[in-house]
């Protein structure tokens, strides 16, 4: 008898229940990858899958399962294949199927529910200003949310995308804030869009026959599950996502694949809504959920092969794809780190910091994001970085920290988000711009322009500068970044800081104790954080150092202060009424970058040259919405005096005012702290395509006379020079006290 068969026998007379697992996934096959002495075929008609399933459970060198139907009334028994290798799916009606490792990987660190984490001091006043401005209006008078597709409207065609970019922010804002007005508009749309699902269980508009049907509900799905994350007694939100996703996935194996398309680009996006599904609401899915994230990873784009082979762009692309486009790199930077828990191969976690290193060498910009005008940009400071980008590169990274747990990654998401993602916005939020600059030294319609990608108006502040896109989805910056502050450990046992801002924290651990945490701190215009943490018995509360800080340390309860080791996790045993004060020393450093010009950086910012901006309106809107031109007025040409970059500080001095409620503090008036400088202006620097001409190789010389310069924060400046070409060390020798006089 074939020993196969033994086995399927032996496991059918212990009794094995068909569970959902067991049941397998109607209609889907895999072909190929058959253990010898397949199939299977002395099973009688009343066989079911589940059979075949057990008798994968049971064989060692079995990976996956498929049974055919059988048709009795023609004589033909059921087969069962078992498979030793995982094989591609594709659709066939005759078949059902399964795998049998389907164990998701747990990530290192969990985000908490939506609103366990609501924010305080400078950083609730952000997000009070983000709701003061376009985000909580854009309901209101922006067709492509207040006339949407999504609502039954006529606005937000195409791709359908606005409406799902601004949910995905705007739920998470709302519930942040707490605020019942915005509380209220979620409701309104979320409960239009499941009352509006289809019989067949689509979500939404269904007027698009390929593969770029799917992307507007990568966004939609992550709003949902925020939005059910804070309203979990919702029971009409998780069998809709599900029904949806059951939809989606006979779509891709029968009508329309993903193919070339923003949905083949962006397919890590739908795996994270798909494998949270599987973590905590599978709803007896479980085959159909694991078999539509590996559907969407076969059909999707190779991510790991695009940044891994030769033929990555080491400069501005010319010849454009989907594949060069900064927004789509943005997100996929974490699609390997995603597919990681379901493919638990150690290349794909190390995927992860290819893809940023890459990024980083042959596109990096001062502000941690890559140049992308569109498409890559290489490194020049005044090619553009769109804000999309921004936001869903500061996702990627927040994600990645989540589930690989390396610290470069949060580090790397507020590095963003204290530098790039302020940049590019007004200090009020009514305004923001599609492409900022690392050098950016005027925000003007350019016909004749520096990048090669975008419309003239891109680097305008406004409602929709070049494109809509950002309008919506610039959203979830602050939001999103506020829901990752804290984690909770993989284990259960604890919570990681892996961000700092003020914050409050209330989370029922796995255990049932529920644990807080008020994080006191101005952070990151100070060095101080306190935690009042109360903990449950047993728990280690974590803390992120940065990796450059010198000298850190951690307090707890009035103890000796310990040193803490820079960009590592400093773990605290957490006992009940818990005080933390951690040390996070600031000192001024420098990087060289294009042409060896100098960025200077504090703690985490980024400061760029302060100018005068003059702003001139150019249309107006609704409400304070309005689109602007900035120019200069004053000069912006200096190089700097910097005799030693191993000691800036000899020719820098730190100013700080600290942070005043109520104030902006990414503004140039609220800014709580400024760095003075000496240099002198260059008149060989000039203007290229209406923008700063590269910076002239460093170090240089000028006959200008030497005079005090002021740096403020990048993320404070809606102008602003952040490579700075260097003086001479030879020539030059003044002093900030003498020539600053402050």
């Amino acid at each position: 008898m074939n020993g196969r068969l033994c086995t399927f026998l032996v496991v059918l007379s212990a009794g094995v229940a068909a569970g959902s697992w067991l049941d397998g996934d109607d209609g889907v096959d895999r072909p190929y990858g058959d253990l010898p002495n397949m199939p299977i075929t002395n099973m009688s008609c009343s066989a079911v899958a589940s059979d075949c399933a057990a008798l994968c459970a049971g064989d060692s060198q079995c990976v996956a399962w498929a049974f055919r139907k059988p048709d009795c009334s023609a004589g033909e028994n059921p087969l069962c294949y078992l498979k030793g290798k995982l094989m591609e799916q594709s659709y066939n009606p005759a078949v059902v199927s399964g795998v049998k490792n389907h164990q998701l990987l747990s990530p290192k660190f969990w985000p908490l529910p939506t609103a366990s984490i609501l924010p305080q001091g400078w950083l609730k006043q952000q997000l009070l200003t983000q709701a003061s401005g376009l985000s909580g209006h854009l309901s209101q008078f922006w067709a492509d949310v207040s006339n949407s597709s999504w609502l039954g409207g006529g606005a937000d065609t195409g791709l359908h995308e606005r409406t799902p970019y601004w949910l995905n922010g705007f739920v998470p804002l709302a519930y942040q804030l707490q605020d019942r007005s915005l509380i209220s508009m979620v409701h309104k749309y979320v409960d239009y869009i499941l009352a509006h699902q289809s019989p067949e269980g689509w979500l939404g508009p269904d007027d698009i026959r390929d593969g770029n049907a799917y992307w507007s509900k990568f966004p939609m799905l992550l709003a949902l599950r925020q939005y059910y994350e804070a309203n979990s007694s919702d029971s009409r939100v998780i069998p809709a996502m599900l029904k949806f996703l059951q939809t989606a996935h006979k779509r891709m194996l029968q009508d329309w694949p993903l193919g070339n398309t923003w949905s083949a680009a962006r397919w890590q996006d739908l795996v994270l809504t798909v494998h949270w599904l599987l973590d905590f609401h599978p709803g007896g899915q479980e085959q159909m959920l694991w078999d539509l994230a590996q559907l969407l990873h076969q059909q999707g784009f190779d991510w790991k092969g695009w940044f891994g082979n030769d033929t990555f762009p080491t400069g501005s692309v010319k010849t454009t794809t989907l594949y060069t486009h900064g927004v789509n790199n943005g997100q996929a930077i974490k699609s390997e780190g995603v597919w990681y828990r379901q493919s638990h191969q150690d290349s794909d976690s190390q995927s992860s910091h290819v893809r940023m290193a890459k990024l980083d060498k042959y596109h990096g910009q001062a502000s941690g994001i890559f140049g992308c005008d569109e498409h890559l940009a290489g490194t020049m400071p005044s090619r553009g970085s769109e804000l999309c980008t921004v936001v869903e590169t500061m996702f990627s990274y927040e994600v990645l920290f989540g589930i690989q747990g390396d610290t470069v990654f949060a580090e790397r998401a507020e590095t963003l988000a204290y530098n790039a993602l302020p940049a590019t916005l007004t200090p009020d939020m009514w305004a923001h711009q599609y492409l900022q600059q690392g050098n950016e030294m005027n925000a003007v319609h350019s016909d004749d322009h520096v990048w090669e990608h975008d419309g003239p108006d891109s680097t305008l502040y406004g409602l929709a500068p070049n494109y809509g896109c950002c309008t919506a989805n610039f959203n979830q910056g602050w939001p999103k970044f506020t829901e990752h502050l804290v984690m909770a450990a993989g284990d259960g046992k604890g919570l990681v800081v892996a961000m700092l801002a003020p914050a409050l924290v209330q989370y029922e651990l796995p255990s049932g104790s529920t644990v807080s945490l008020n994080i006191a701190t101005d952070y990151p215009f100070d060095d101080k954080v306190e935690i009042s943490a109360q903990c449950a018995e047993g728990m280690t509360l974590s803390l992120r150092i940065p990796s450059w800080t010198v000298g850190a340390s951690v307090q707890v309860n009035g103890s000796t202060p310990q040193q803490a080791a820079a960009g590592e996790l400093y773990h605290v045993a957490c006992l009940y009424s818990t005080t933390v004060l951690l040390h996070i020393p600031m000192s001024i450093r420098v990087e060289r970058r294009y042409n060896n010009a100098a960025s200077i950086y504090r703690g985490p910012l980024l400061y760029g040259l302060e100018m005068e901006e003059n702003y001139k309106v150019l249309r107006s809107y609704a409400f304070q919405s309005k689109d602007y031109q900035v120019t200069p007025g004053s000069p912006w040409n200096f190089a700097i005096q910097l005799r030693d970059d191993s000691a800036p500080e000899k020719d820098m001095e730190f100013v700080t005012t600290g942070w005043t409620a109520g104030e902006h503090p990414f503004s140039p008036r609220g800014a709580p702290g400024k760095i003075l400088a000496l240099g002198r202006l260059l008149d060989s620097w000039g203007v290229s395509h209406n923008a700063a001409a590269a910076p002239p190789p460093s170090p240089t010389n000028s006959s200008n006379p030497l005079t005090c310069v002021t740096l403020l924060p990048f993320g404070a400046t809606v102008l602003r020079i952040a490579e700075l070409p260097t003086l001479d060390p030879k020539q030059e020798g003044g002093s900030v006290s003498t020539v600053c006089q402050h």
